[in-house]
């Protein structure tokens, strides 16, 4: 043998991979767990890496300007003349309406975009076929042009050439917009853009008085941001537009992006911490094997430190290949969903996503090569130092045990790695500050496990010596088992309890969403939704669907738009002057105000009462505000606020404060009012109309044709688009919990080998003793089934305290009563997989005592 100092590293790799080669198969478990713990990873951190670099490589682009000042009026001449001054703006009008074929057969949600000359001021504007939009949306043979999304088109079946119904008017469809630049990300469930020409929309007949349209003013301008927003409210200090920039979009949706890619990520670590377990067990099983070896080279002479590198090596050489090639196959995943998405994700800047092809694909997947790695060592340390521990002599007495407790030089740089690699972990993440929230939810995961297990290992000690087990054998051996030090208790449930924790939580929020559109709504939910009706009109509507249907019955509310003014008789722009952007906001929102009447969106108060007295001459009237609202604002019951609707004041006292109900919402109020208070302010209604999804047809076309500017949605049409959402996140959750339960499923896996030839043996040994077949059968059972309970609940108990409080809190759903749901589906699935796991043992049993003298 060859001196420490004379063994190049060369050598040492070849010794490595030849001895990794002979025993190869005994690492499949390590390296598929590896494998679907870094594909997630690879995933979930390219997809929301593109998605972030499309959607903020530009957002100038997507926001249309500099600055955005949105209102429902148009601005002021002495205003624009002070933009124009600073800077260049464009002006983009829309609103929403429903638009059909020339056949009336199917009316979809659309908005309405007037552009002008300027527009758009950022990014381009691509249209099929490639001609200005000006001639596009001209007039010609007597028919306006109108230009519409393809998906739109898709949905009614139309294309270039063909002729659809806008309001009162027949539009030709003259062009198809391929990519706008600021395109609303809520299109596809709000209303895609169609444009036409602003001498088009006279034709229309759906802007009257009182009509519902937003005026988009876009502004481009060479001076600091901050510095013209200050000079601009010095101006005009009693502005009540929504004031927005794109530096305030750009953070907002960065926000929210890290806080969902977050989620994700978190998810896919914790697969790849399950994996790490699978790593840990399969490392082990292949380091026994490797027991003898190890003695026989310490034997010869090799001296310690190219006998730990030679080992160390092969772990970073199976983790490397498992992090490239998990890494390759979330990449591609992650390629294929955005293909998928077809342009909702193309990149913003000149040139696509080639620009920034080292950043979006090469960087992640040198960081799941990292993060596989890590993993492999952290998971695999402790094993190493035990085996590499072992003393030589052994081989003299027969056998070679690994060492009961690693080294202390090697628990140090195992506690190290580990540190380095939630670090890394925390650095790595979008916000790490979820991260942290995520790991303390990891170390009371940690706490609560281990006194499961403390109190189930003294419990079944306990119960061991009592008369439960004391005259039967087979309870007796299965107590024993699961008290042993070299139990498998704790590696089966925080693998399997982790992984169904997430089906758990999943199942538990898609039931919810599966029973809230298929059994609440319909039984509750009117056939039609109505916007827009004016006072005058609510006569004709009326008698209109009684004569469609005699037993139609319409709910109208009355629709009061408002904007914030004081509180507690301080105005915002000074109780909020310290802070900017609250103050835009707060100023620039809109407040929705309406009367109770029979409360058709079903209301659920959190605080206070509700009234029954008409607003009273001379005081402030009774409000119920919506939960977000108030609670945003700090308000509580009492407090007093002013709102100004069409120039005039609004005083009222908050009475109670509300909630809604998630997806039985139509309108979203943010305020009810008692009885009177709003009278003389109200131009707008919008209402419910109950019967038959028959006659709800009927009256959406009768309502097309005779009140062309009412906005009409059947809640049939909704729910099946409802329904299509549903379905593709609950086939993304249902994905990623799949890869989660197989990475525990390998984890189980390689406990099995692990203690496979352990329980042979002890069965045999048992056997010459003179237990019976069965009743060693029965004690497998017994500790089968055992574990599959504790799996169960705890999977049950921690997956509904993740679902519960998001489906509360988040969706505002009851999914209390779902609970049994989550412990069927955790049942079975950890019935499925222990007993996966414990068959082929039982089938291995032949119980021969001469194999136990032939083996030892």
């Amino acid at each position: 043998m060859r001196s420490e100092s004379a063994t190049p590293p060369l050598w040492l790799l070849t010794f490595a991979i030849t001895d990794l080669r002979s025993r190869i198969s005994a690492l499949k478990v390590f390296l598929a767990c590896l494998i679907l713990g870094v594909t997630l990873v690879a995933a979930t951190a390219s997809l929301y890496r593109v998605i972030e670099q499309s959607l903020l490589a530009d957002t100038r682009a997507l926001l249309g300007g500099d600055v955005e000042l949105d209102g429902n009026e148009p601005l002021p001449d002495e205003m624009l003349d002070w933009i124009g001054d600073t800077g260049s703006f464009s002006l983009v009008r829309d609103f929403e309406t429903i638009v059909s074929g020339n056949d009336g057969g199917g009316f979809f949600r659309a908005k309405i975009l007037i552009p002008d000359a300027a527009y758009p001021l950022y990014g381009q504007l691509q249209l099929t076929p490639a001609q200005p939009r000006e001639e596009l949306n001209a007039r010609k043979d007597g028919l306006w042009g109108a230009i519409i999304d393809p998906l739109l088109a898709e949905r009614m079946g139309q294309s270039i050439g063909d002729e659809i119904e806008i309001g009162a008017a027949t539009f030709r469809i003259s062009g198809l917009i391929e990519a706008q630049p600021d395109r609303n990300l809520n299109a596809n469930w709000r209303g895609l853009p169609i444009m036409i020409s602003e001498q088009a929309v006279a034709a229309t007949e759906l802007i009257r008085p009182g009509s519902r349209v937003d005026y988009e003013y876009r502004v481009q301008t060479d001076q600091d941001l901050t510095i013209w927003l200050e000079k601009f409210e010095q101006a005009f200090p009693d502005t009540n537009w929504d004031i927005t920039t794109f530096a305030e979009r750009s953070e907002r949706i960065a926000e929210r992006l890290d806080q969902i890619a977050t989620a994700l990520i978190l998810i896919a670590f914790t697969t790849l911490f399950i994996g790490g377990l699978g790593v840990a067990n399969s490392i082990h099983a292949y380091l026994d094997e490797k027991l003898g070896t190890i003695a026989t080279l310490q034997t010869l002479g090799l001296r310690r430190k190219p006998l730990v590198a030679i080992y160390l090596l092969q772990i970073g050489i199976l983790g490397s290949l498992a992090g490239l090639i998990g890494g390759s196959i979330g990449l591609g995943l992650s390629a294929v969903a955005i293909s998928l998405a077809g342009d909702t994700f193309a990149m913003a800047g000149p040139g696509g996503a080639g620009e920034h092809g080292l950043d979006l694909w090469l960087v992640p997947l040198l960081l799941s090569w990292l993060f596989a790695v890590l993993t492999a060592y952290v998971f695999a340390l402790p094993a190493m130092a035990r085996a590499l521990a072992a003393p030589p002599a052994g081989l003299f007495r027969g056998q070679v045990q690994a060492a009961p407790h690693e080294p202390r030089s090697w628990r140090i740089a195992s506690n190290l790695l580990l540190a380095v690699y939630i670090g890394a972990t925390l650095f790595w993440l979008p916000s790490p500050q979820l991260g942290f929230l995520f790991l303390l939810a990891v170390i009371v995961l940690w706490g609560l496990l281990e006194s499961l297990i403390k109190g189930l290992r003294r419990g079944a000690k306990a119960l061991e010596n009592t008369d439960f087990a004391d005259r039967n054998f087979a309870r007796r051996l299965a107590l024993a088992n699961l008290h042993r030090p070299d139990s498998p208790l704790r590696v089966t449930l925080l693998s399997l309890g982790t992984a169904l924790t997430l089906v758990v939580a999943c199942t538990l929020i898609v039931a919810t969403l599966l029973r809230a559109l298929e059994t609440t709504i319909p039984a509750q939910s009117p056939a039609l939704i109505l916007y827009e009706v004016f006072p005058d009109q609510m006569e004709t509507l009326e008698s209109g669907l009684e004569s469609l249907d005699p037993s139609s019955r319409a709910e109208l509310l009355p629709l009061v738009r408002a904007r914030l003014a004081t509180i507690n008789q301080q105005p915002i722009a000074q109780l909020l002057a310290d802070d900017p952007q609250a103050r835009r906001e707060a100023m620039g929102d809109e407040y929705k105000l309406t009367y109770l009447s029979g409360n058709p969106e079903g209301l659920e108060l959190v605080e206070g009462n509700w009234w029954t007295q008409p607003a009273p001459d001379g005081k402030p009237a009774f409000m119920a505000m919506e939960d977000r609202e108030a609670y945003q604002l700090g308000l509580s019951v009492g407090d007093q606020i002013e709102f100004t609707a069409q120039d005039q004041p609004i005083t009222v006292e908050i009475k109670a404060i509300y909630r809604q109900k998630g997806l039985q919402t139509r309108f979203w109020f943010e305020g009810i009012v008692q009885d009177g208070a709003l009278d003389g302010r109200i131009s707008l209604y919008v209402g419910a109309v109950y019967q038959s999804d028959a006659a709800a047809k009927a009256s959406q076309q009768w309502l097309a044709r005779n009140l062309p500017n009412v906005i009409t949605l059947r809640t049939a049409d909704w729910l099946e688009t409802a329904g299509a959402l549903l379905g593709k996140a609950a086939a993304g959750l249902a994905a990623v919990a799949s890869v989660s339960l197989m990475a525990s499923l390998l984890v189980l896996s390689s406990v099995v080998s692990v203690s496979r030839r352990r329980q042979l043996y002890e069965a045999n040994l048992l056997h010459c003793l003179g237990a019976r077949h069965q009743a060693i059968r029965l004690s497998m059972l017994l500790e089968t089934g055992l574990l599959t309970v504790l799996a169960t609940v705890f999977a049950t108990a921690l997956g509904a305290l993740i679902a519960l409080p998001v489906a509360a809190m988040a969706l505002k759903l009851p999914a209390g009563d779902l609970w049994w749901l989550g412990a069927l589906v955790a049942g079975c699935v950890s019935a499925l997989a222990l007993l996966a796991g414990l068959v082929p043992t039982l089938l291995a049993l032949r119980l021969n005592p001469a194999r136990l003298l032939q083996d030892g």
